[in-house]
This record gives C-alpha cells, structure tokens and sequence, in this order.
C-alpha cells in the first residue's frame, strides 16, 4: 500500500502541468488565492483554495489522474464534493449535482465522477489540489 502511495505520488508530480482539465471545455473565473472585491475597496474576498471553472450545464467531471475515492461528502454552498487520493495529493471536486463514485473506487484519469448542475446558461465546478495539507495552485497543474 505504502510503495503504491509512493509510486502515486511521484507520478502525480512528474505531471505537474500536464493534467487533463477536469471538464471538457472551460474557462477559469475564479484563481487561486486572495483577492480584492470587484467594486469594495479594501475589502478582500474570502481564500480561495482552488479555482472555480465555468462551463455547460450538465457537464460531465473527470478525474484528472489515477486515485482512489477518499471522501463523498455535501458541503453547504459546494453542492455534492468529492475528494480522490492520487499518493500523498489529492484534488477536491465541488459543486457537483449528481455523484457516481464511492468511498474506495479506484479511478483512471479521466473516468468521470460526477455531472454538474443542469440548469441556468453555466455550471460552475470548484477544483482544489493539495500536496498532504498544503493547498497548490491547481493552474500550475493542469494542461493549458
């Protein structure tokens, strides 16, 4: 189990920059990090630990590398979240309206993992990528 995490993890990072985006077609409307309101001065916008994707309604989440399902869980505001394990990484996928993984399924890059909301003219998927507890930058990670 152990050298599996280990083999993981170093071909988790010998891809930085080079994973698939997680949904077929987007655009990033919300980076990584703090920033300032669009119109209130001084005032800042909460962290943001990952980076928010707009693209269709419906549309279909894929894993962005090998793993295995850690957690299935409903945070108020995120919709549905799953959380996949890729060695000592894991990426966050939130927002999500229909789920069709469980706790343990081991995934390919690229399987899908869930769909995202089907009404309104966009969906929007909040992605995250952590190192242990250290949030990344996921931009740095995917393929541009």
């Amino acid at each position: 189990e152990y050298s599996q995490t280990k083999k993981l993890s170093g071909n988790f990072a010998v891809n930085r920059g080079k994973l698939p985006f997680p949904v077929q077609q987007g655009v990033i409307i919300e980076r990584f990090g703090e920033h300032p309101h669009p119109t209130l001065k001084n005032v800042k916008l909460p962290f943001n630990n990952g980076i928010n994707i707009s693209t269709k309604p419906g549309s279909s989440v894929k894993v962005v590398f090998d793993g295995v399902v850690k957690q299935v869980i409903a945070i108020p505001g995120y919709n549905q979240c799953v959380l996949v394990q890729h060695g000592q990484y894991f990426a966050f996928y939130c927002k999500l309206a229909k789920v069709g993984v469980k706790v343990s399924d081991k995934l390919s890059t690229g399987d899908i993992i869930g769909t995202l909301e089907e009404n309104g003219s966009t969906a929007v998927l909040h992605f995250e990528l952590w190192n242990g507890t250290t949030k990344q930058n996921p931009e740095l990670w995917l393929e541009k």
